[in-house]
């Protein structure tokens, strides 16, 4: 029982550590010279924004130059991306992408961490419509809206303005957090269905919008996919206008300098930028909301229909050095479906177009009973791939 669940705790493992280097203590390395780990794009979604992470964003670093126009390539972050993904497909998906993980605890909750969650981003959400203006505002003298948080509202008199913006407010992630109160079943995304969802969110907001279309708060072209992205309202959007509502005065208390230690070139995440937080913004939070949701009900929604990353990782599966394949001689398909069992991308390891899916997690071939679900690699892998461990493939595998 020890051997079968081996993989199940090494992997648990590597995603705690891969979470705290993605976004967690090891953000000092974000500005340790010579390297300046945060010019450089991670394998994994994390927002280049997010005060706490050591790197870049990859999806994010390739939508600036995708912005740039002129026909500038950004070479590096491509060729990086594609060097890991040509070794090991989309492994990194499954061991060290934070918001992964994230997804894979937002699924196993059980009732009471479900509600402590729930209570926790009501809280939070609570405090952004206070201090950030999101949907709210007014219409001054000269007939222009200005956009106001409730605070403001408040502390202006204008009570009209005020109340029916807190109605609205209560409406709406009122209606969202209903959600959570009603029984729903667990449900699985099909992978004809999740192709065509993640092709839309690859070529619209993350290829043709950042090519063609202006940000109207910027008037030039934008990183589309960043502005509806529940990875960057997660780990930046959230925090950075959370450190706003604290004085520099206490940073020192926590050994942190008050010249801005989390993020280089000199910009402060806690600058106050909580007047920016405007309609977009508000989007994004009721776009968060309603994704932790379906992610409490379906596995791994991001990584399976609109993680861009993803997308490019998952052509390399057919042929990457490190893979997972099924022997369909011996595989008991529908009769066993220990691989769907166990699979945190809700996947049936022998279904058509599957491997592309296939996060590389192991959970499936550590756990076939029939030993169908095998492992590529190469023989020099052996000390990290042991054939004690894991069923390793012969030629006559195939990929699903």
């Amino acid at each position: 029982m020890a051997s079968k669940f081996r993989n199940t705790n090494v992997k648990n493992t590597v995603q705690i550590i891969g979470f705290l280097l993605g976004s967690g203590i090891f953000y000092f390395m974000a500005t340790l010279p010579p390297v300046f780990l945060k010019r450089f794009p991670m394998p994994w979604m994390v927002c280049w924004s997010d005060p706490l992470a050591a790197g870049a964003c990859p999806s994010g670093t390739i939508q600036h130059f995708f912005t740039l126009g002129s026909g500038v390539i950004p070479f590096f972050a491509i060729g990086f991306l594609g060097l890991i993904a040509a070794f090991f497909g989309r492994m990194t998906c499954g061991w060290l992408c934070p918001f992964g993980y994230l997804q894979d605890i937002f699924f196993r909750m059980k009732v009471l961490a479900k509600w402590i969650v729930v209570a926790l981003v009501a809280l939070i959400i609570v405090y952004l419509c206070w201090t950030s203006p999101m949907f709210a505002g007014y219409v001054n003298d000269k007939g222009k809206l200005v956009s106001s948080p409730l605070m403001k509202l408040f502390g202006r008199g204008r009570f009209a303005e005020f109340y029916k913006w807190l109605a609205l407010y209560i409406v709406i992630f009122g209606a969202l957090f209903s959600l959570f109160f009603m029984k729903f079943k667990k449900f699985t995304i099909g992978n004809h269905f999740a192709n065509w969802l993640r092709i839309f969110f690859f070529l619209v907001p993350f290829i043709i919008f950042p090519f063609f279309v202006n940000d109207p708060a910027l008037s030039i072209r934008g990183p589309w996919f960043c502005k509806i992205c529940p990875a960057g309202t997660t780990f930046a959007a959230i925090p950075q206008f959370l450190f706003a509502a604290l004085p520099k005065s206490v940073f020192p208390l926590f050994g942190l300098d008050t010249a801005s230690p989390f993020i280089p070139y000199g910009l402060a995440s806690y600058s106050d930028i909580r007047p920016m937080g405007q309609l977009m913004f508000g989007i994004k939070i009721s776009m968060l909301v309603l994704f932790i949701w379906v992610s409490t009900l379906s596995k791994r929604v991001f990584c399976k229909v609109m993680c861009p990353i993803g997308f490019f990782y998952s052509g390399f599966n057919y042929f990457s050095a490190v893979r997972v394949v099924v022997d369909k001689k011996t595989c008991r398909s529908e009769k066993c479906n220990v691989c769907w069992k166990v699979c945190p991308m809700d996947i049936k390891l022998y279904d058509k177009g599957s491997t592309s899916h296939c996060i590389g997690c192991l959970e499936c071939v550590s756990r076939c009973p029939f030993k169908a679900a095998k492992l590529v690699r190469p023989s020099f892998l052996e000390w990290v791939f042991s054939r004690r461990h894991y069923t390793i493939a012969q030629k006559t595998s195939t990929e699903a």
